[in-house]
């Protein structure tokens, strides 16, 4: 590989480190993982290279580095909720979800240094000053469902010029302001939610009122101009940002996400929310059959999609819950039953041990082959190597879900400060009992950022008070907001150091990476996990050192 000055490379060993000097012995000054960038600076010996990468200048071995780059998925630690960077090998990006607080919006930041970008018509920039850049694009958004620890995050990165949003993906519940006079009279209503009128079918309710199109949400958005409701504000700052901006509403109906279907490096497969055509007054639609209350129903309708590069599947979701599960398994495990109700069922017979008749035995045993039966028929669609948790560890789960899905890898994003006790334990032993493997690997962004010791809670104060007394000492505002920057920057990548887990893959090596929080050694700040495909098996798995 001939070497181009200023042009990108990336890592494609596992791990490398960058050191001072063209020798294994030099000192290291980081430790770098597979698919992160770095610049060629020009100079090279026979097998090192001089290379700029995370702030840091330095010397590479060449066969740690190519010129390919890589998947790379972020599961970003954004407190209670849910929030998922991906950036494929053509440098587009994906945003599932962002929390409800600012922390991917600090990830963005950090990641992309907004807050030293120049935008063109953003604080008097102009075409012709130096290092003028257009905004950034963010090409995907994916809001999986209205509940505001996933959407609302969205808020403050819409509301800033510097980025763009080009198109946002949703699963067509829309919580709208519903006056009297606005309801059809032919349709029926609950009296404490906003999901719009529903009509019912072969004796189930389905929600009518699901947005099917672009114009539709455009329209929606210009007739509440002024609600507060949150997810149309937020929508609407999206709007404001770009009116050109695209609303997809995507259900399995969809089978792939524009410009990623089946035939693409990349596919992204639409598994969910499930969809029924309906006809009322002369109109056909696609609705939601209603799995419960307002929250069960918003929350099991989450978007579900399963990305697919090489010989890797991950499951990316919102918060699917025990109804909508059972929903899912209906289509994709063909069968009628409930399978909430099989489980309980099967649970009740097994705790009767010894003291079980003959009738309940043989009752039990075609409960298992009935179950048995729909996970071999769900996996053929539903089997991934990687999966996020649905509902952060939540205890509202189905095992035969858990167990059709069969990862090897279960990411938990879950956060302090909430009341659910997420990941609850049940969750967590779940996933690992019926994750894929001897060892599956189980993730979690909140027990990857663990909470400091005193001393150093101390001296992260210590240090913001230092910041504001240099503030205060500033003789100008253009050296006042300089300082100002430079403690916002130390805050985005407090967001990031700790706590996000990262995937990076070729579609045949896979690693699962995170940071230590307290290394002994610049060559040694990642903790990672490597999976290889293995032909025998027809899968990936853990690759055991």
């Amino acid at each position: 590989m001939d070497l181009v000055r200023n042009r990108s490379y990336f890592v494609s060993a596992t791990d490398t480190v960058l050191r001072d000097t063209p020798a294994k012995s030099g000192t290291a000054l980081n430790h770098l993982i597979m698919g992160d960038w770095m610049r060629y600076l020009g100079e090279d010996t026979a097998s090192w290279a001089r290379m700029k990468c995370r702030n840091c200048t330095g010397w590479v071995k060449k066969s740690d580095f190519n010129d390919q780059r890589l998947l790379e998925i972020n599961f970003v630690d954004i407190g209670q909720g849910d929030g998922c960077h991906v950036v494929t090998p053509d440098d587009e990006i994906i945003l599932i979800d962002a929390g409800e607080g600012d922390n991917m919006y600090r990830f963005l930041s950090w990641r992309y240094n907004l807050r030293r970008l120049k935008v063109i018509g953003v604080d008097g920039v102009v075409a012709g000053d130096n290092k003028a850049r257009p905004p950034v694009e963010i090409e995907h958004v994916v809001i999986t469902h209205p509940d505001q620890d996933h959407y609302y995050g969205f808020r403050k990165i819409f509301d800033d010029p510097k980025v763009k949003p080009k198109c946002i993906y949703h699963s067509g519940i829309v919580e709208r302001p519903i006056k009297s006079a606005d309801k059809n009279p032919n349709l029926k209503y609950y009296s404490n939610d906003d999901l719009g009128g529903y009509l019912e079918k072969d004796g189930k309710k389905y929600i009518w009122d699901v947005v099917q199109s672009n114009a539709e949400m455009h329209d929606l958005i210009v007739e509440h101009q002024s609600t507060s409701k949150r997810y149309l504000s937020t929508l609407r700052a999206a709007r404001a940002n770009n009116p050109s901006i695209k609303f997809v509403t995507l259900n399995k109906a969809s089978d792939f996400v524009p410009n990623f279907e089946v035939d693409k490096p990349i596919s992204l497969k639409v598994l969910g929310p499930i969809t029924e055509s309906l006809t009322f007054e002369g109109k056909t639609r696609r609705g939601l059959v209603r799995l419960g209350a307002e929250s069960i129903s918003k929350n099991g309708h989450s978007v579900v999609l399963q990305l697919k590069i090489g010989k890797l599947k991950v499951m990316l979701g919102g918060d699917l819950n025990t109804e909508s599960e059972d929903h899912l398994l209906h289509t994709y495990g063909d069968t009628n039953q409930s399978v909430s109700e099989l489980e309980c069922r099967m649970f009740d017979l097994q705790r009767k041990g010894t003291n079980t008749s003959a009738e309940e035995a043989q009752e039990l045993a075609e409960l298992e082959s009935t179950i048995e039966a729909i996970v071999t028929k769900a996996r053929r669609e539903l089997q991934v190597d990687v999966t996020k948790a649905c509902h952060h560890g939540s205890h509202h789960f189905s095992e035969t879900f858990i167990r059709t899905l069969n990862p090897i890898v279960t990411v938990i994003s879950s956060g302090d400060g909430e009341a659910y006790s997420h990941p609850r334990p049940d969750a967590i032993g779940a996933f690992g009992k019926y994750g894929r493997g001897i060892r599956p690997l189980i993730f979690s962004t909140e027990l990857a950022r663990s909470t400091k010791e005193f001393t150093d809670v101390f001296s992260y104060f210590e240090r913001l008070k230092e910041f504001e007394a240099r503030i205060e000492a500033a003789t100008s505002s253009s050296k006042r907001k300089k300082i100002e920057k430079e403690m916002q920057e130390a805050k985005d990548r407090n967001v990031v150091v700790y706590g996000m887990i990262t995937l990076r893959t070729d579609g045949e090596k896979v690693i699962m990476a995170q940071k230590i929080e307290a290394p002994t050694k610049e060559s040694e700040k990642w903790d990672i996990h490597e999976l290889e495909f293995n032909a025998d098996l027809g899968h990936l798995e853990l690759v055991r050192h």
